[in-house]
């Protein structure tokens, strides 16, 4: 325990280092440069007891230094803002709790659970608000045993029953969030428990509610670790053969995957990948689930924040709407009768996010069939459109036309009455149709029906009757007629045993869908139309009531009622939510046009966290109303302030507000935007999170990573990139295996670019960095350590090292490029250090490495001789022979003023030289090579480059411990070292690369200039005096005959290397040539 004068000091402290930030901060925008540093250097040391103080409180608090957020999340989208009064005359005709109940009760079947999952929801005594969670979960878990016992096998049901799940898991957490925040923690762990035993009784349906109770859960910090359990339980259940069906895992996968859209989490895409294969099974007949949780995805992708703007999460969140779009679209073409192009040219804009100039008047005349055999599969696509309009609206409201006059133009029956609702609805509110649209709409519904009915046609019948139900409530005039109508049909229909079950069953639906939206076609949540008139009510409720009730009626039929009652009494409950949760979603957008922190995330009373999110939430709010008056102040405060929480552990969440620090942020501010990367990155190592986790680090990270380099330059800054690359082994360990691979090369393309546009290879290095860390920890064999990257992608990694990497290095990190001239050093160097690690294995299988030489990757495929010899044993010599022999052949070009491209051919030939001379080589090698090189000189004359190498292999060779340790040697040493061997050194070809070539040359002159002395001392000792000599003659008076036809520009060096040669048979043999 802390006495009173610890806690008056803490607070002191605490006080005088939040004031001294910010006034320190207020100085650093000071012109004075006296000024300016001693504010600095105040700033570092109070930003240091900051620190300090904020891991005393991390130490002490934990997690518990964290407070949940403020507000919850919607549990309806748009639907929820529809304004005016309700008719409660009409609403208090809808069937109460009770007498749904008594239904399940008497007869416990497959309907009546569902029926009385949607009544557990429902308000007054028997309410999900005035019973305990676990009896809640308990009353679920018997009607999950009667759900497994009698599956529902018409589509539009599945949809409603899928429903019924989800929304008695939004009354499980609405339960929960009751509970005093103390024992929520608790409280949430037995439910999960419990609904995980419910497998034994209900298979595969417990997780589906465990997946439907993850959506449900709001972004409470501290329930986190659980909703992860659940999501690895699910995402793992295919491998431990969790699922009896395809059908189920793939809704459960697109649940979870709803879940993780919320955050934008990279492995999202990597289950939409799982999702697309299971829907590409031709084999499986609907893949009703698959698309409904597509569905899903889309709603929780476009619910959650406006989708305009540039940040990253949005630009991430109309992407994934859009490749959903596309998959549903792609399907719907492939049920057609015959490929439509105007499908596919729509399929093609969609992706893009854009509509063509003729695209509308193509999807207007469109005249659409459909392939027999394939109606379940398609009415499925149709079902998971219903939901998507929302989130097309707001990516592109003439695409959404697009759509919607395609689907309006398929033909009657084939399941379209699902989609005309939401599809009207939302050109509606977008202005894209007018009521007379609506209108005609309806007229053509009711005509249809009308001669459906006449007909006997039933499948067109159920369909137009759905539509004209749910079209009804949209319409701005009086549509008492058709109103009307559809109650008079309802009852015909039910009635009249001309009419098939599976007219009747829609017709139940149809009678909800002239009520309020029906969970799973129209919406994912019961809610009751506004002004719904009490005679209207009144007559379908009645209808259903003598259907249920009817023992001489179909069970198909009696069930299709009953479900319909359940509907009904939840839209009776949900009515009186709306304004509450009209609010809620009211405040989120505000949220979003803004960032709010306490809405986000909320420090302990008191603590010296809160007192810094306060002022940035401050700062941030001075930001996003683009007042400059003092913009120098802000930013520099704000810089400092995220410096301060580099060192704690944050919730994931806190990713939304350095993501508008960003955002909000100019180009030139370039300090803000380097803290918000440090501190991003920061949030990237492991470390202690108990209650929430930093996934929305890594998932702002990963967008980041996947930006073009102009964008996110604009977004980070120039500078901040190379933070990102450093953070290469932080964030690959957070992947999905999937994403890993996708990432790396993203940000190796962003690093090559930057030393394209910008000059700079910053980037480059510490991505190299980066990739040599990952591999050092990957190959220490402790036996107590856990593994932190997975094998395939490690693989992965090395294949990279070898391919592109070592590709894009020879081009970019060459002696030819001025960028890398000062530079290169530190990158190959990294770069030859991750390919020691490299498994041979894994080498040998590099075409790159194994391409055929030239001028291109020549550098830097002699720097890494010496990895690759010893890695091929018995070929080390052969390798670098082979590199040997392509500098010896190349000819040395003339002077040619100056010409850039003959400087960068000299450059590069002169410092591979310099790298390859130096790899280690016995005597035998030594000797072998330079007859190699002689013999080449011999065929292709003295202008080629041998003469150079020779001199610096032998100069290097000299300068070893093989001649230096030698005794035998007694020629005195100033007659053969002169300036060359002064400079000679290992790594000599990083240091001269820089020099200027005219600079190179001379140097090499140097060396061709003690040639023949060294040259004729290791001949004696290698007995390869005669053979040497012999050659050395004849290539000498070779270049004597071409004395007179060398040009002025080439005379020099030619004399240069007949002097050399001269002086080599003369210092072997004695003899003078000329």
């Amino acid at each position: 325990e802390y006495t009173l004068p610890e806690i008056t000091s803490f607070l002191a402290l605490k006080s005088n280092s939040v004031h001294g930030l910010y006034s320190a901060a207020q100085f650093l925008k000071s012109h004075d440069v006296g000024m300016y540093n001693n504010a600095k250097d105040v700033a570092k040391d109070i930003l240091l007891l900051c620190r300090k103080l904020l891991l005393f409180e991390d130490e002490v608090h934990g997690s518990f230094l964290f407070r949940g957020l403020s507000i919850r999340n919607p549990k309806v989208g748009p639907s929820m803002t529809n304004e005016g009064r309700v008719s409660k005359a009409g609403i208090s005709q809808l069937p109460d709790a009770v007498d749904v109940k008594n239904m399940f009760e008497e007869d416990p079947r497959s309907a009546s659970a569902i029926a009385f999952l949607y009544a557990m929801g429902s308000t007054g005594s028997n309410s999900s608000t005035s019973q305990p969670t676990s009896e809640l979960v308990l009353q679920i878990s018997e009607c999950f045993y009667d759900l497994l016992n009698e599956p529902l096998v018409d589509l539009a049901f599945q949809a409603v029953q899928t429903s019924s799940m989800m929304y008695d898991m939004n009354v499980v957490w609405a339960s929960m969030e009751q509970a005093e925040e103390s024992t929520k923690h608790t409280l949430f762990n037995q439910v999960v428990s419990d609904v995980e035993g419910w497998a034994s009784n209900s298979g595969e349906y417990a997780y589906v509610a465990l997946a439907a109770l993850a959506l449900a859960v709001d972004d409470d910090p501290q329930l986190w670790s659980f909703i992860t359990k659940i999501q690895n339980t699910i995402l793992g259940g295919s491998d431990n053969y969790l699922f009896a069906s395809e059908d189920a895992m793939v809704l459960c996968v697109g649940m979870v995957a709803a879940k993780l859209s919320r955050t934008a989490d990279a492995q999202v895409s990597e289950l939409i990948d799982v999702i697309q294969l299971s829907l590409s099974d031709n084999s499986r007949q609907t893949c009703f689930w698959g698309f409904f949780g597509m569905g899903l995805m889309v709603k929780n992708l476009a619910s959650r924040s406006e989708l305009s703007g540039s940040n990253p999460s949005k630009v991430w969140r109309r992407r994934t709407i859009q490749r959903l779009l596309g998959i549903f679209m792609t399907e719907f073409d492939a049920c057609l009768s015959e490929s439509n192009s105007t499908v596919r040219e729509l399929v093609d804009c969609l992706k893009m996010g854009e509509s063509s100039d003729d695209l509308l008047c193509m999807c207007e005349e469109i005249d659409l069939s459909i392939l027999v055999g394939v109606d379940q599969k398609f009415k499925s696509i149709l079902i998971g459109l219903a939901h998507t309009f929302f989130a097309l609206s707001a990516i592109n409201v003439k695409l959404m036309k697009c759509v919607a006059c395609t689907l309006i133009k398929l033909p009657w029956g084939s399941g379209k009455g699902f989609i005309m609702h939401n599809a009207y609805k939302a050109c509606l509110d977008a202005e894209m149709f007018q009521q007379e649209d609506l209108s005609n709409a309806i007229l053509d519904c009711t005509d249809v029906l009308r001669k459906a009915i006449a007909d006997g046609s039933d499948m067109i019948c159920s369909d137009a009757l759905f539509a004209l139900a749910s079209l009804c409530s949209l319409s701005t005039a009086n549509v008492q007629t058709e109103t009307s109508l559809v109650v008079e049909t309802i009852q015909k229909v039910l009635s009249d045993v001309s009419f098939g079950n599976d007219c009747k069953s829609i017709s139940a639906l149809a009678g909800c869908a002239i009520v309020g939206q029906v969970p799973g076609l129209t919406s994912f949540t019961p809610l009751a139309h506004q002004l719904v008139k009490k005679e209207v009510s009144l007559s379908v409720v009645k209808v259903l009531n003598e259907t249920a009730s009817n023992d001489s009626e179909e069970l198909k039929c009696r069930d299709s009622a009953t479900i319909g009652l359940g509907v009904l009494c939840a839209m009776k409950s949900s009515i009186r939510r709306v304004r509450k949760n009209r609010l809620v979603f009211e405040k989120t957008k505000q949220i979003d046009r803004g960032v709010d922190i306490e809405a986000i995330i909320q420090a302990r009373d008191g603590s010296v966290l809160e007192s810094i999110l306060h002022e940035i939430q401050a700062l941030l709010r001075m930001k996003s109303q683009h007042s400059h008056e003092d913009a120098a102040a802000t930013n520099n405060k704000l810089s400092v302030l995220f410096s301060s929480l580099e060192l704690i552990a944050m919730p994931g969440s806190f990713s939304r507000v350095i993501e508008m620090a960003l955002s909000t942020t100019s180009r030139n501010d370039a300090e803000v935007k380097t803290s918000s990367v440090s501190l991003l990155v920061s949030q990237l190592k492991s470390r202690r999170r108990i209650g929430f986790d930093g996934r929305g680090f890594v998932d702002l990270s990963t967008r980041l990573a996947k930006m073009p380099y102009q964008e996110l330059t604009d977004l980070i800054g120039i500078g901040s990139l190379p933070i990102i690359t450093k953070a290469i082994p932080d964030l690959l360990n957070q992947l999905p295996t999937s994403v890993c691979e996708g990432v790396l090369k993203n940000l190796w393309t962003l690093s090559q670019d930057e030393i394209i546009r910008n000059s700079s290879i910053s980037s480059t290095e510490a991505f190299l960095l980066g990739l040599k860390k990952i591999m050092l920890d990957a190959v220490k064999n402790d036996p107590g350590s856990k593994q932190t990257i997975s094998p395939a992608v490690l693989r992965a990694l090395q294949k990279a090292t070898i391919g592109y990497i070592f590709s894009d290095l020879c081009k970019n990190a060459s002696p030819s490029n001025p960028v890398c001239m000062l530079n290169s050093e530190n990158i190959w160097s990294s770069y030859i250090r991750c390919l020691e690690i490299i498994p041979v294995a894994v080498i040998s299988e590099s075409d790159v490495l194994k391409s055929e030489i030239n001028l291109g990757n020549i550098y830097g495929i002699a720097l890494c001789a010496r990895v690759l010899s010893s890695m091929s044993g018995s070929s080390a010599s052969n390798r670098t022979r082979k590199i040997e022999t392509f500098i010896a052949c190349q000819n040395y070009p003339g002077n040619s003023n100056n010409d850039i491209r003959v400087i960068d051919q000299i450059r590069a030939v002169l410092v591979t030289s310099l790298a390859i001379a130096p790899q280690p080589q016995s005597e035998t090698e030594m000797k072998e090579s330079v007859m190699n090189i002689f013999e080449i000189m011999l065929v292709q004359g003295g202008k080629t480059f041998g003469l150079e190498l020779l001199a610096i292999k032998v100069a290097f060779w000299w300068e070893s411990l093989h001649v230096n340790e030698q005794s035998s040697i007694n020629v005195p040493v100033q007659r053969v070292t002169k300036l060359s061997s002064f400079l000679i050194a290992k790594n000599i070809c990083f240091q001269f690369q820089s020099l200027p070539c005219d600079v190179l040359i001379q140097f090499y002159d140097a060396c061709i200039a003690d040639l023949p002395f060294k040259l004729a001392l290791l001949c004696g000792r290698w007995r390869i005096s005669d053979d040497v000599s012999n050659r050395a003659k004849r290539i000498c008076n070779d270049g004597i005959r071409l004395r007179a036809t060398t040009p002025k520009s080439e005379a020099r060096r030619l004399e240069n290397s007949l002097t050399c040669l001269r002086d080599i048979v003369q210092f072997i043999t004695g003899e003078m040539l000329f």
